[in-house]
């Protein structure tokens, strides 16, 4: 049950970035307070918006990117996500600036890796694929004139 609610999320584009971006948020959460009320230091800081933060984001982004190809909304939420924060949420601008200016750089570099190094011919027929199912041209045609007669006693 629980490997194949995961290959759905896996095969699935939408859920996909779904789950990539409640990762990334939550990511984001626990490491800005981590900096800013369990380890207040300049050094952790340092560590984790200068080497911890970019390494996972890119990672993140490249391996949805990869596997989906580059998908428009996912980097408007994420870029609309760290907007919101860093207006709403007056640590998010405490700790450091350019939070947002990493963040879309991050964004940038490993969709565009990802979307370079994705398999477009399984991007292309997952999307078709997708298409048809939703048009309904995926069922074969049964023609109803041609169809046996329903019951015991009829032959």
């Amino acid at each position: 049950m629980f490997v194949k609610s995961l290959n759905k999320i896996r095969e699935s584009e939408a859920l996909s970035a779904l789950l990539t971006f409640l990762i990334w948020s939550i990511f984001c959460v626990l490491l800005i307070l981590l900096v800013d009320k369990l380890l207040p230091f300049i050094f952790v800081m340092m560590l984790c918006f200068g080497f911890v933060y970019p390494a996972v984001c890119l990672v993140m982004f490249f391996r949805l990117c990869k596997r989906h190809g580059v998908m428009w909304y996912f980097p408007a939420a994420v870029t609309a996500a760290t907007a919101i924060m860093y207006v709403c949420w007056h640590t998010f601008r405490l700790i450091i600036p350019n939070l947002l200016v990493l963040t879309l750089l991050c964004l940038l570099f490993g969709c565009g890796l990802g979307g370079c190094f994705s398999d477009k011919e399984a991007v292309r027929a997952y999307r078709e694929n997708r298409r048809l199912k939703k048009l309904g041209e995926d069922k074969p045609y049964n023609s109803i004139i041609d169809e046996k007669p329903v019951g015991k006693d009829r032959k």
